[in-house]
């Protein structure tokens, strides 16, 4: 909570939280989701302070191996935003997250069920990590699993025209990484799917027509001195139907 001083000669002063919004807080956590969560050993923590920097530090404190939250953005674009808090915390984590921008609230407390999984990749130095997440996850639940790459669009200012005989080469090089990266994982058998265009919308579009459950991609540059979020991550994760995964 923050204190406006009447004169403009200090910044904002910030004061501890009430004892009774503490309190109730605390005590609507405990109340909540307890029908879906029941038969699974709950710790229900409230903290005080900046949301974004309290579920990173307990993440890391506890040694999440994941976090799960949802993907706000309000107002009038809701659809195109991504919020805040979820931003800041695919930013300044190192572990997966998994977000659901616009699944829609489901009635009952039916398991959730994962028929098919999607993972995007981009075909850099994390590609193998999040190939194995995708192979791992999509084991665990029997299910298919497709790894799409999408080639993206020459920018038409550059003026560049490539043969069709070249385009032809660039699917089917990448095409053969992939393979491998099956195969280096035990799931040769997957589907592979290569198109081009816009990278997030392509991977979204796709996602949706077959139907997938579960979309795994890869968030951050490997061995970078400061990790940074892959360009196209917030992309996807505003515009997937379902679950997104980024690892």
């Amino acid at each position: 909570m923050y204190a406006i001083p009447q004169a403009d000669i200090s910044g904002p002063e910030i004061l501890p939280v009430p004892e009774w919004v503490f309190t109730s807080r605390a005590e609507k956590l405990d109340r909540f989701a307890v029908g879906e969560l029941d038969g699974l050993p709950v710790r229900r923590l409230t903290y005080e302070g900046d949301a974004a920097e309290q579920i990173v530090t307990t993440a890391k404190t506890e040694a999440a191996q994941l976090i799960v939250m949802p993907t706000h953005g309000y107002g009038i674009f809701r659809k195109f935003l991504l919020g805040s808090i979820t931003a800041k915390v695919l930013h300044d984590i190192e572990g997966p997250v998994l977000t659901g921008a616009h699944v829609r609230q489901q009635t009952g407390v039916e398991p959730l069920k994962i028929s098919h999984v999607v993972c995007a990749v981009a075909m850099g130095s994390h590609s193998a990590d999040t190939v194995t997440w995708a192979a791992n996850v999509a084991r665990d639940f029997g299910s298919t699993l497709t790894i799409v790459h999408v080639i993206p669009r020459l920018d038409p200012a550059l003026r560049v025209v490539v043969s069709s005989a070249v385009d032809e080469e660039f699917e089917t090089t990448a095409r053969q990484e992939i393979h491998k990266l099956l195969t280096n994982v035990g799931a040769s058998n997957s589907m592979v799917c290569v198109r081009r265009g816009d990278v997030a919308q392509s991977v979204c579009e796709y996602t949706k027509s077959v139907g997938a459950d579960l979309l795994i991609i890869g968030r951050r540059q490997k061995d970078a001195e400061i990790s940074q979020i892959r360009p196209n991550a917030y992309e996807i994760i505003r515009q997937s139907h379902c679950p997104v995964l980024s690892v």
